[in-house]
């Protein structure tokens, strides 16, 4: 992404755009756009609070790997990890592009 030189806005490409892919599958609520896609997105918004359990984390895995499994551009996913960080709540994924890339992606689940 970004802006050129004349202002105008640049597309993201490659692993760029897939990146941008998975972050928007996970953090888009699912069923959002029911004309385009009433699977697209994830369902992480049901767990909120300051408070998080163990099974939370846990049910936000499963919603991140129902996500993803979603998303063309993911071959395999090869671990989600969510941690309570002093920053927030995040999710450390690693998957495998279907352009077999091997990419480590840390999301930030309260933005």
């Amino acid at each position: 992404g970004g802006v050129s030189s004349t202002g105008d806005i640049l597309c993201v490409s490659g692993l760029d755009n897939a990146r941008q892919a998975i972050h928007n599958q996970i953090l888009t609520p699912k069923g959002s756009y029911p004309s385009m896609d009433d699977e697209y997105g994830s369902e992480i918004y049901l767990i909120h609070g300051e408070d998080i359990t163990p099974n939370q984390m846990q049910a936000l895995e499963v919603y991140i790997n129902n996500a993803l499994m979603q998303q063309e551009r993911v071959q395999e996913i090869q671990n989600i990890n969510i941690k309570l960080t002093k920053d927030g709540l995040k999710a450390y994924l690693h998957v495998l592009l279907v352009n077999d890339s091997e990419e480590e992606l840390i999301i930030d689940l309260e933005e």
